[in-house]
């Protein structure tokens, strides 16, 4: 994975295939739940407190340029964007199908819960935690070994050394993080226990560059309790002890007040009313110095 030339493109001539440089942190797949009838969505810039001026597409949000290339012995490369690309196709089959029979296997929950945990290490709000305690920890303490693909090839130190401080070596430990919670059964069966969908048609869903709203967490190795957007309709909980269910309607707004709040820039909704209607209690909830209750207050509907 972390070294070679991409395939080429064999039309009248060789020619090698372009590095992308569009790299979504947030799915598409999962973009595209939230939009409306035509497929768009309306965007809220938080830092210049305003709404742009139209609707955008799956394609024009949520993405940082060339956010997953990296350098290897000399040569650009997008190996880590193919390989999101890669688990994203097969996430969004197992949300559709979710989605869509309203009803899920144990393996389906799980690929979804991969789905929140990859999307909490992959958005730009987890680079900070991400490079400051988990960027230079040993790939062997998150499952992963160095060998040749060769067994017969003799493996020096110093190679194997160079090939760990690699920008892109490092770069995978935020992947690795992400399956940690699926590698214990015990945690994993924990979480399956507690998780549950609720649907809701009256208040449509905000999806924010920060959407997962988890309870305060420092380990990888689980995710605590948490709410993470499907759909404009559809919501995944996982709330420990609980009886599986909305104590009041209101817990919808104060998600969508929550997931505006963890945002560090952009917020996006299928209703421009709905929107603005957040953005307005919102900022009356920043005048009044509540919004640091948002994170916890939220949880307190789910019985």
């Amino acid at each position: 994975m972390l070294a070679g030339k991409r395939a080429s493109c064999n039309h009248s001539d060789t020619q090698a295939m372009t590095i992308s440089q569009r790299h979504h942190y947030i799915p598409r797949f999962l973009i595209d739940n939230f939009a409306d009838s035509d497929n768009k969505v309306w965007v809220y810039n938080k830092e210049k407190r305003m709404i742009l001026k139209s609707k955008q597409s799956s394609k024009s949000i949520f993405f940082e340029m060339g956010r997953n290339n990296f350098d290897v012995n000399g040569e650009t490369v997008d190996n880590i964007e193919l390989l999101y690309s890669e688990i994203d196709n097969l996430l969004s089959k197992y949300l559709d199908k979710v989605l869509s029979t309203h009803s899920m296997t144990g393996r389906e929950l799980t690929m979804i819960i991969l789905l929140v945990t990859l999307t909490k290490w992959r958005i730009p709000a987890s680079d900070e935690k991400f490079r400051k305690r988990f960027r230079d920890i040993p790939i062997e303490q998150l499952g992963l070994a160095l060998r040749p693909v060769d067994k017969e090839m003799e493996v020096k130190e110093e190679d194997v050394k160079r090939i760990k401080e690699m920008e892109i070596t490092k770069e995978v430990n935020r992947l690795l993080l992400s399956i940690q919670p699926l590698l214990r059964e015990q945690n994993l069966d924990e979480i399956h226990k507690n998780c549950f969908i609720v649907s809701d048609d009256e208040f449509p869903s905000l999806l924010g560059d920060m959407p997962i709203i988890e309870r305060p967490n420092d380990s990888y190795e689980t995710l605590e309790d948490f709410i993470f957007p499907l759909s404009s309709n559809e919501t995944l909980i996982c709330k420990r002890g609980a009886q599986k269910h909305i104590s009041q309607k209101i817990f919808h707004i104060q998600k969508d007040l929550t997931t505006f709040h963890l945002a560090n820039k952009y917020v996006v909704c299928k209703s421009k009313e709905q929107l603005l209607k957040i953005a307005e209690i919102y900022s009356t909830l920043l005048a009044d110095n509540k919004t640091h209750l948002l994170t916890n207050y939220v949880f307190e509907f789910i019985k």
